[in-house]
């Protein structure tokens, strides 16, 4: 990615720097602007966290939580390698009740 970048006209590059500079403008002004502390009550205590503090926190609770869904699904879905021996395995010849007569003997 750093050798696109550095293979991009001047006028390109200065554009990409000035984009990075808006985000990183926009992403300190976020933080600034959800500081303030908060009260998060729990069942047997409360405390007081910076907003932005459980915003992360949330953020971060909620990708794991999707992460975990996703795998336990996904497991779910294919099928246990028990299951894929079994249905490898040819089912079993049926053999004829009576043996058939010996060659040579008419019936």
């Amino acid at each position: 990615m750093l050798q696109r970048i550095r293979d991009l006209p001047d006028q390109g590059l200065y554009g990409v720097i000035g984009a990075l500079a808006v985000v990183a403008l926009y992403v300190i002004g976020f933080v600034i602007k959800n500081s303030k502390n908060v009260s998060v009550d729990f069942v047997l205590f409360s405390a007081g966290v910076p907003l932005i503090t459980l915003m992360v926190v949330m953020v971060l609770f909620g990708a794991l939580l999707g992460v975990a869904l996703t795998l336990v699904l996904a497991r779910r879905r294919t099928p246990s390698a028990q299951a894929t021996v079994h249905a490898a395995t040819p089912p079993p010849v049926e053999t004829p009740a009576t043996p058939p007569p010996p060659p040579g003997t008419s019936v």
